[in-house]
């Protein structure tokens, strides 16, 4: 630890009374009663950790990713024992992407540009204290991801958890401040409340030390921090349509969007949510989708039963059948089955309910298209202009790129599964924060940090001092 850090910590101590700056006395672990609290808290750390050094944070990134390293099946199943939602195997998979695969300190490359009228430097700065809500689909692999990418940036972090998932949720955020305390002796780096609620968010996205909102949510929260005044980064809602034309290798379309779709029960925003496809392929691919493991419904009486029993009245799926099995779903619909289907499909028109919602259950429909134009034309009225994730199942590079450009979602999958736009599977940095409504796409740590401009028109000359 640098000379310079040691003197901060000596004078905040001095400040605040106790024998250093981090209060690991209190035995909080970042966990507090009240937002004030926790706020004030994170910003008492925030005034130390803004000076320490990229080692330092470096040091608090590793000390995350090791420690948590042995705990992944533990979380998976407290998660699931929590919420309810999801598969086991699906969120150690999401943990490791998390936690394995997050950018750190590595993405905030300093831009530098000279000329004759002198030197400019381009660097990313924090925001200081960030307001990260959280949702109950992946409660704690956006509390590992964010808390990577937030610390990466220089900033501290309250997380406002979801209810849904405030137990392990509180679990993981305790375990983090231990982790960075035990590396650093820095404490309150992450902290949240006891009781988390709706209306203890909405205090912290008006806290007058909160200077960031990152919000992974659905549309109401995400419109709440927009209009916040704060800087705000927003998730949101999407329904993702999976595309497959005339030139698809239709079985490996088949094997990739259900499986994807499967994926943790289909509560992933990124998850394929209906299928369009040509006529020409359609049938077989929905006899593969079928080898797959997927159940389909040819009865209308069975979709319109499994319709009634998922949707409520006021047209937002039911909370009883996000991310459960299908085997489930398909018991409580009283709709037999043979073997163990891991994904629920059907034919239906593009303006059927569950081609227009976005359900979070292991149920894909499928349309039929005339042709690319008319498939790509029912992609775009069903993802919805939400901008979030699309994909498309091509040989032929004009459909693949047409598709592309119209649809802009944030990720863009081509011939794979869509939670490869995450980053599972490892094919590329984590994506557990998709911000559509405010435009940032992706999120990295360069997201969640100030780009601040630093001009010196003789250069920048610098002393050494030597003791």
């Amino acid at each position: 630890m640098s000379t310079l850090e040691e003197q901060i910590r000596k004078i905040l101590s001095e400040e605040l009374g106790s024998k250093e700056a981090s209060t690991s006395a209190s035995g909080n672990k970042g966990v507090f009663k009240t937002v004030d609290e926790a706020v004030g808290a994170a910003k008492k750390a925030q005034e130390i950790f803004v000076d320490c050094s990229i080692e330092t944070r470096n040091k608090v990134i590793d000390a995350i990713k090791d420690g948590f390293a042995g705990s992944l099946d533990y979380i998976a199943e407290e998660i699931l024992k929590e919420t309810g939602m999801g598969t086991a195997d699906a969120k150690v998979l999401k943990l490791e992407n998390a936690l394995f695969n997050t950018p750190g300190t590595e993405d905030l490359t300093s831009e530098i540009q000279t000329g004759d009228g002198g030197l400019i430097m381009y660097e990313y700065a924090p925001y200081g204290v960030i307001g990260a809500v959280t949702p109950s689909t992946n409660p704690v692999e956006t509390v590992i991801a964010n808390a990577i990418m937030m610390l990466a940036g220089g900033n501290t972090v309250y997380f406002s958890v979801h209810p849904g998932a405030k137990n392990i949720s509180r679990w993981a955020v305790e375990k983090v401040n231990e982790f960075i305390y035990d590396a650093v002796k820095l404490e309150n780096l992450v902290v949240t409340i006891e009781k988390p609620s709706i209306e203890a968010a909405q205090e912290m996205m008006a806290h007058k030390d909160i200077d960031a909102l990152v919000v992974t949510g659905g549309p109401g929260v995400v419109h709440q921090a927009m209009i916040s005044g704060k800087k705000a980064i927003g998730a949101g809602a999407g329904n993702p349509p999976a595309m497959v034309d005339a030139s698809a290798d239709v079985a490996l379309a088949a094997r990739n969007i259900v499986e994807s779709a499967a994926f943790d029960n289909n509560i992933l925003c990124t998850a394929e949510k209906e299928v369009i496809a040509v006529q020409c392929v359609k049938d077989d691919l929905i006899r593969l989708m079928q080898a797959e493991g997927a159940f389909l419904l040819t009865a209308q009486k069975d979709i319109d039963a499994l319709l009634a029993l998922t949707l409520r009245e006021n047209g937002t799926p039911s909370r009883q059948f996000i991310g459960k099995d299908a085997t489930y779903i398909l018991d409580e619909a009283k709709i037999s089955y043979t073997g163990k289907p891991n994904l629920i499909i059907m034919e239906t028109a593009k303006d059927h309910p569950f081609v227009e919602k976005e359900m979070l259950m292991p149920i894909v429909p499928v349309v039929c298209a005339k042709d690319f134009d008319d498939m790509l034309q029912i992609a775009l009225e069903a993802e919805g202009g939400n901008h979030h994730t699309s994909s498309i199942h091509s040989g032929d590079l004009k459909h693949i790129n047409k598709a592309a450009h119209r649809m802009n979602t944030s990720i863009f999958v081509v011939n794979g599964p869509t939670f490869a736009g995450t980053g599972v599977g490892f094919t590329g940095a984590s994506a557990l924060t998709i911000s559509t409504p405010t435009g940032e796409g992706t999120t990295t740590a360069k997201t969640f940090t100030r780009r601040r401009r630093l001009n010196s028109p003789q250069g920048f000359s610098m002393r050494v001092w030597r003791d």
